[in-house]
């Protein structure tokens, strides 16, 4: 005896179990009452048990048949969404990949509103992973600050132009007037962005030692440093919106632009998955805004 009985008895079950009529049941499936009760006696034969009671020319599920139709309105739903997503091509969920700082300090903080319009499509968060991973499909997105992203079956989406500039607490803006102030500040580094100054003094056509000072793990850690007062710290306009806004972060020179830009990337072969493009289109005009 197989695991599972036949999937058309089930499909007749589970019609005439909603129902409670094996009529009904046989309109809503386009075949003939005999057609239904015939596909219920073998299941009931299957099972070894009655599913329903026939009282007065009526039908009542049994308590094995209230078991069985729970199970079969979950299975058949679930079929339903998943047959429906591979039609359109949407998968109903998005595992996207970035690097940790863009999503703690500016994926996370808009997220919701994607949510909001699309509240059946799930985000899943990963820390930032190869191209492999995203070729390989262990990732649907991957949003990667590059010089130029690779072409072929890489598909990558511009969402700006990188710009950095040095951010410090407020309390610093009386002594950080020009570059040249740069020198008596407390400088902060951030280890996975090591180049960070240097990349902005040669942008921003500085010259200067921009070595010496404390050093944070990420770039997170080192934006609550400069928010509360422990120094200078160069960092990409885009990551810094809100600080600049509510003024816990200033930048006395301002930003330049950089050698970088931020992609979001995704397969070649995916671009026009449903739940791939709503997100880009969001990413977007979030970036815009």
């Amino acid at each position: 005896m197989t695991r599972l009985p036949p999937l058309r008895a089930l499909h007749h079950f589970h019609q005439a179990a909603l129902h409670c009529s094996f009529s009904v049941a046989a309109e809503h499936l386009h075949v003939t009452h005999s057609a239904v009760s015939h596909q219920i006696r073998q299941l009931e034969s299957w099972m070894g048990k009655p599913l329903f009671v026939r009282i007065n020319g009526r039908v009542k599920l049994t308590s094995h048949g209230e078991r069985l139709l729970l199970s079969c309105q979950k299975a058949f739903s679930e079929l339903s969404t998943t047959c429906a997503s591979i039609r359109t091509g949407m998968r109903h969920h998005l595992t996207v990949s970035c690097a940790p700082s863009f999503l703690s300090q500016w994926l996370i903080p808009r997220i919701s509103t994607f949510y909001q319009r699309y509240p059946d499509i799930e985000i899943h968060f990963q820390g930032q992973m190869a191209l492999s991973q995203l070729r390989s499909e262990h990732i649907d997105v991957l949003i990667l600050s590059y010089e130029q992203p690779p072409e072929g079956d890489i598909d990558a989406t511009l969402i700006g132009d990188d710009y950095t500039g040095p951010l410090c607490a407020p309390l610093f803006a009386s002594r950080f007037r020009s570059a040249q102030d740069l020198a008596a500040l407390p400088l902060l580094h951030v280890d996975t962005r090591l180049h960070a100054w240097a990349e902005w003094a040669k942008n921003a056509e500085v010259q200067g030692n921009f070595w010496s000072g404390k050093h944070f793990d990420n770039l997170t850690l080192g934006i609550q440093a400069a928010k509360n007062g422990l120094g200078v710290i160069v960092a990409p306009r885009l990551l810094v919106r809100h600080e600049l806004e509510d003024g816990t972060l200033i930048a006395p020179l301002g930003f330049v632009r950089v050698d970088r830009a931020t992609w979001m990337m995704t397969k070649a072969s995916r671009r026009h998955d449903g739940e791939i493009t709503l997100f880009r289109d969001w990413l977007r005009e979030a970036a815009q805004q």
